[in-house]
Order: structure tokens, then sequence, then C-alpha cells
């Protein structure tokens, strides 16, 4: 049995709180419990916590206020967070998942329901600590995990390698701490790659170490994963030379010798191995195929990606040709566009910010975290009538601007001010049949169901901006809300 964790119980209910310390203490874990707020910051503020049980009813702090006085210390970012919540409140606890807590239960709920979720979330520290310390991507071990349960669930998947090429030019150029910043970049690209092309979690990503990176995906989302992260990576890696140095599009390095030879800017190469015609087992056979097909990658200059088809069942005599001598051209930046044109690209493609100034605003993108668009719009490169035009353009839904839009009281009075904030939505117009709906997720079907529902209108939605939204409610209900109090 695993040795025992620290396990702080947060509930003001006395009997539930027992019935959890209970359990756990079955278990052989250490409990703290706490009734009030009050004393969960003190027991997080001198005790070496691993998990915490969190009801949503605390008092006077509630649990989803307290998440985030507890994410705001460093020691306590990994630490899992497991929210007790009721049936009633279900809906806002999963609309505010991404506010810091890892998994919930319902109450009233099962013993043993406590006991698989504490030590499902006890398994996901474990790997967090087996992490690249750097990038805190899953490492060697948690790669070689996933990749033999695949194996032996007879999975069909891709694995790619990736690799910085003249990253050590770079490295002893620029100095270790601009070297970590490329790395990290790199893991922060990856992932933005893995949401881009998969929402629901099928691309995993992991550093093996330095700058060598595996991403693990289904067979058809291998192309389209490396050719995004290529084109990101291109783009925003020229960024971290100085303006000289890009614009001669090499640098000056000492080599061993003690010579001064010239050095590419950073481009990486890709090297895919799939078990859809060689049956692998496991991942060490895949890594030697992989070396073959990343050396020859590495001969060529630029990024490239290549999948190893030496495998493939052979058709055509062209096609064998095509194996012994991959034409680079075909698996390069010289490939057709994704299907779907980034905000970025969009923008670019009609004169409004330049290849330089996309380079910059992805950037920072990646580095906040922030959305592209309003990055760009902080560095004063376009407006947000810009975004809306855009988008517009991409989504095939109408843009309705609310930074002039001065609305009429009796419209505004449709909506209770918590259904507007909750939903974000807006409505600016109606007819005897029909409502325009200024939205934010203009795609949010169960809203558009429940308006619907609820006025016996159609409702006809519009693109609302975050940014504009935010500034209109500021304006509209912040202002009337002091005016009343």
């Amino acid at each position: 049995m695993s040795k025992g964790k620290r396990i702080l119980v947060a509930e003001k209910d006395e009997a539930i709180r027992e019935l959890v310390a209970m359990r756990l203490e079955s278990r052989h874990h250490k409990v703290f419990q706490a009734a009030k707020s009050a004393q969960v910051l003190r027991f997080i503020e001198r005790e070496a916590i691993d998990l915490i049980i969190l009801s949503t009813d605390m008092e006077p702090v509630d649990g989803k206020l307290l998440i985030q006085v507890i994410r705001a210390k460093s020691h306590l970012v990994a630490v899992p967070i497991i929210m007790l919540t009721t049936e009633d409140e279900l809906t806002e606890i999963m609309l505010g998942h991404e506010k810091g807590f890892d998994d919930f239960i319902v109450k009233p709920f099962s013993p043993l329901v406590l006991q698989i979720r504490v030590d499902l979330n006890i398994a996901k520290t474990q790997e967090r600590v087996e992490a690249n310390a750097l990038t805190h991507l899953p490492g060697n071990h948690a790669i070689e995990k996933i990749v033999s349960k695949k194996i032996k669930a007879g999975e069909k998947f891709s694995v790619l390698y990736l690799d910085i090429n003249h990253f050590k030019s770079f490295n002893d150029h620029y100095g270790f701490q601009k070297g970590d910043d490329v790395i990290i970049q790199t893991a922060r690209l990856l992932i933005a790659t893995s949401y881009a092309v998969s929402r629901d979690g099928e691309c995993f990503v992991g550093h093996v170490g330095g700058d060598d990176f595996i991403v693990v995906t289904p067979p058809e989302l291998e192309d389209v994963f490396a050719r995004q992260f290529l084109d990101d990576f291109d783009r925003v890696m020229p960024t971290y030379y100085s303006k000289e140095d890009r614009e001669a599009g090499r640098i000056r390095v000492e080599n061993r010798r003690g010579e001064k030879e010239d050095f590419p800017l950073m481009s990486c190469s890709v090297a895919a191995c799939t078990n859809l015609y060689k049956n692998y087992t496991n991942l060490r056979e895949i890594a030697q195929d992989a070396v073959e097909v990343k050396s020859f990658l590495k001969s060529q200059p630029g990024s490239h990606y290549l999948r190893d088809r030496r495998s493939m069942p052979i058709r055509k005599v062209d096609e064998a040709v095509h194996i012994l001598e991959p034409e680079i051209k075909l698996s390069s930046r010289h490939h057709k566009k994704i299907k779907t044109d980034p905000l970025g690209q969009l923008l670019l493609d009609v004169g409004l910010i330049n290849e330089e100034q996309l380079a910059g605003a992805l950037k920072k993108h990646f580095e906040t975290g922030q959305r592209l668009g309003q990055t760009l719009i902080n560095m004063n490169l376009i407006s947000t009538r810009d975004i809306g035009r855009m988008l517009e353009k991409k989504l095939k839904i109408p843009y309705f601007c609310l930074a002039d839009w001065q609305p009429d009281a009796r419209l505004l009075a449709l909506f209770t001010p918590d259904l507007i904030m909750r939903h974000r939505i807006l409505p600016v117009a109606v007819s005897e049949e029909s409502m325009d709906l200024a939205m934010c997720d203009p795609f949010d079907i169960r809203t558009l169901d429940m308006i619907e529902r609820v006025t016996g209108l159609k409702p006809v939605p519009h693109l609302a901006l975050d940014d504009e939204f935010e500034q209109f409610l500021e304006t509209h209900f912040k202002s009337s809300e002091k005016a009343t109090s």
C-alpha cells in the first residue's frame, strides 16, 4: 500500500466532514479538518498539504473564492483540489472549471466514490512530480507509459519527435537564460497546438529533455499538428534574436576550435512514426526509426516534417521511389494551408498587419496566455472593429459592435442582469417573430434554445467581442448598481 497523504478537508457540515475524514483515515491518510474558511487559510500556511477537499459553501468566504487564495500561493499551485458541491450548483461549477480546481463530487456522495476520486487525483499529482522541471511537461517515464498503454490496447497512433535545429549555437551566443526561454516557448507552442487541433485531449505532449520533445497523436491528426506547430514555430522563434541577427538570417559563434562560424536561425525537425503499417512493441523501436528520419531532416535547411513511410504498402512504382528518396518540398513549409485559417493569418492576408508584427504578437500571446486578438489590440496594431470584421468573415456570423451602441432601456429590461452576465448575452433588437442577440459565444445552442423557450421568439445570434462586452457591462450595469446603492 502506498504511503498515506496529508489531506485537508474543508466542509462546514460536521457530519459530512467527519464522514470524509473517517474514510480517508481508514486508508492511512493524515487528515486536517476545517469548518471555517479562516481555518483553511491557517492550515495551508503552516502544513504541507498533498490534496485539498473543499466545499463550495464555506463561510464567511465561499469555496470558489478560497480557490483563488490557494492557487495564489506558489507551493500550492500543483496541489489537487476536489470541490464538494450540490446538484443545484453543478452548472456554475462546470462553467468555472478553469478557475483552479481539479475535480468535483456532488453531495450526497458514496464513501467509495470519494475514495476513488482521491486516489485518482493523488495519482495525477505523482505524474506531475515526474514532469520536466523547466517546462512541467510529462517526462520520459510518462511518455513511455502512454505509448505502452496504446500498444497494449491495440490503438493506432503516431509519435512525433521534435528537435530544435541550431539550438546549441543560439544558447552559446545568447546565454542559458535565453535558451531556457526558447525551450519554454516551444512547450507553450506545442500545448497551444494540441488544443487547437483537438480539444478532446487526444494529443499528448511530453518533454524528453533539452530541446527534444515528443507528441503522441491519433494518425489522422499527425499531419495537421506538425504543420500548424511548424508555422507558429517559424513565426515566433526569430523574435528571440536581435534585429541585426534576424535581418542577417544567421549568427556568428565561436566553435570548439576557437574559430568564428556562421549558424542559421533556429528551425525545427519533426520526425513522425506510426503503427498504421508496422507493429511496434515498445517506444525504443519507435525511437530507432525516428532517429533515422530525424537525421535526414536535420541535413536539410529550415523546418521540416516527414513521416517514416518505409513500412507502407507500395501500390505503385512511383510510391516506392518517393519512399526511398523523399521529396522535402512535399513535407516542408511549402505545403497546402490548413483548412481553418487562424485570426492572425486572416489579418495578414488583408494587410492589416505584417509578418514581423504577427510574430511579435504570437510571442506575447503564447507567453501570457492572452487571446491573440487582445494582444494585437494592446500592441496598437489593430482595433476591436478589425477583430470583429475578421471574425465575422471567419465564423460566418454577423458582428455586432457594442462599443458605441446606446441601448434602449426597455430592451435591456427584457433580460435580468444575472442572465445577461451569466450567459454573456444581450438583446439588441426585437421584432414580432425574432430577437437579435449579441453573444460572446454565438454557437451556444443551449442558451439559444432557452431564450426561444422563454420568449417564444426565434433568436438570431450576432457575435459580440469579450472586451466590448465587459466594457458595456462596466458602463451600463456597474454604474447603475452604484446609483441605486
